[in-house]
């Protein structure tokens, strides 16, 4: 890995509270938003997004054939987030139909729809200048008509033998004129636990990946808040399926600062929080740990 937990500073924003509970934070300037999970028919978890102030940004909703439950919303602006709309059978409601990505402006209440349904769950899309980060398995740029502007294969190999297939994780954040995302993925201990890992991708100023981190980024969490672990546990352990046990620190958005690189997110499911690294460390760790891209190859 390429930091342990002493370079972490974790200052935890929400967790789960014995009603609800609250993962994957996201932040732009002065906002921050959550998703926040609560039961539903006391058989499976909804999401709503909400802010800083607990107040409900967009809700989860029952139409005439579909249960909406939004999940892991990440801001774009002080207007807009992008958020993975989870659709289910109204009358199944154990039966997920699809995973479709959309806007949500939550100052007009607008919801924008994306066309584009290429996998099953349509998630962790990025959005940069303008252009859509869509993926970074193949690296894929798409405009906001939904036309690949960009796309080309990158060498996963060392990455995917030991973590698994890639996926996009952070907006793009710039240190010293250089440009970063981080992305991650996960592989399974006994079949049964998820551990998640993340790591570095390097983008020149044409937005060109360039280099990528071969090694995890950060340390187990496994024995993070066992106390709030077990009670969160305890609380999903009725519903129709049973929690699966995720060992992870997942990144959902970036802001640097003067003094440190401040990752907004989830740990183990079950807390919010800001994992700030001092920049200096950050920028000599992650440089020393970069691997350049040696065969980009268009699509």
């Amino acid at each position: 890995m390429i930091f342990d937990r002493d370079d972490l500073q974790i200052d935890i924003l929400k967790k789960f509270d014995g009603v609800n509970n609250y993962l994957n934070p996201s932040r732009f300037e002065n906002t921050i938003i959550f998703r926040r999970e609560s039961k539903y028919q006391d058989r499976i978890l909804v999401s709503d997004v909400v802010d800083q102030h607990n107040n409900v940004l967009l809700e989860h909703s029952v139409d005439d054939k579909y249960l909406w439950s939004y999940e892991d919303a990440r801001l774009i602006d002080n207007n807009n987030f992008g958020v993975s709309a989870c659709k289910r059978d109204k009358n199944d409601i154990n039966n997920i139909i699809n995973v479709e990505f959309k806007k949500y402006n939550f100052i007009t209440k607008e919801l924008t729809h994306y066309k584009t349904q290429n996998a099953y769950y349509e998630k962790h899309w990025q959005y940069y200048k303008k252009y859509i980060i869509y993926h970074v398995n193949p690296f894929t740029l798409i405009n906001h008509n939904e036309n690949i502007v960009f796309k080309h294969n990158i060498n996963w190999n060392p990455w995917i033998e030991k973590y698994g297939k890639p996926g996009l994780s952070t907006n793009v954040f710039e240190i010293d004129g250089s440009r970063y995302l981080m992305y991650h993925s996960y592989d399974y201990n006994n079949g049964i636990n998820l551990i998640y890992h993340s790591g570095i991708l390097k983008l020149n100023e044409l937005f060109n990946p360039v280099a990528y981190t071969h090694t995890t980024m950060f340390p187990s969490m496994n024995k993070f808040d066992i106390k709030t672990m077990l009670d969160y546990y305890n609380w999903k352990r009725k519903l129709d399926s049973f929690p699966t046990i995720v060992d992870v620190i997942f990144p959902m958005s970036v802001i640097v600062d003067d003094m440190h690189v401040n990752i907004y997110s989830g740990i183990n499911d079950f807390i919010c929080a800001n994992v700030k690294i001092d920049k200096n460390l950050f920028v000599e760790k992650i440089k020393s740990n970069l691997v350049q891209i040696k065969d980009l190859v268009k699509i």
